[in-house]
């Protein structure tokens, strides 16, 4: 494929690019948005036909109109985030935001807020041994039963099962107490 092409997809790398070369807070998070808006525009090409072809220019132009909000929860999930925002940054209304995240995310922007969130929250229970309550306010909830619900939603274990699994092993690491004896 060339630039010529598919010029918005080009854009995408070049923000990815530039993200992971910048390297600022949470930029893991952002990068992880922006590829899978990638990866969810190439997947749709390979499922189209002639007829849908003409929907496409929709399709990519969607993806690109929410760029900036998918940018603006990897850097602010912490914070508490309204739907209103995430339109100002697009310089669309709510309602619009809504519907072309829908169809191009297939998730509502509360949901992807939610995703990010309990992506950032698995890091810190696999490499901290910080309390799940507190994780669960640095990861941008409000309250420890929305957190739990939406963990459980997503990943269809509480954080404390998520925690102790046996593939987590670095966790298993923080655990141990080494000590030293004198004279060795």
């Amino acid at each position: 494929m060339k630039n010529e092409e598919r010029p918005e997809v080009a854009e995408m790398i070049k923000l990815i690019i530039k993200c992971m070369g910048e390297k600022r807070e949470f930029y893991l998070e952002e990068v992880k948005g922006l590829t899978r808006a990638l990866l969810m525009q190439i997947a749709r090409w390979n499922e189209r036909d002639e007829k849908q072809e003409k929907n496409s220019i929709v399709d990519d132009a969607s993806i690109a109109l929410i760029l900036p909000a998918l940018d603006y929860i990897g850097e602010n999930y912490k914070e508490i985030l309204r739907i209103e925002e995430l339109a100002e940054v697009c310089h669309i209304s709510e309602t619009h935001l809504r519907r072309i995240f829908q169809e191009s995310m297939r998730m509502t922007p509360v949901e992807y807020i939610n995703w990010v969130r309990i992506r950032a929250a698995c890091k810190e229970l696999r490499k901290t041994n910080i309390s799940v309550n507190e994780i669960a306010m640095r990861s941008g909830f409000t309250t420890i039963s929305t957190f739990n619900r939406n963990f459980r939603r997503i990943l269809g274990v509480s954080p404390q099962q998520w925690r102790s699994a046996p593939e987590h092993y670095e966790r298993k690491l923080l655990n141990f107490d080494i000590k030293t004896q004198e004279g060795w």
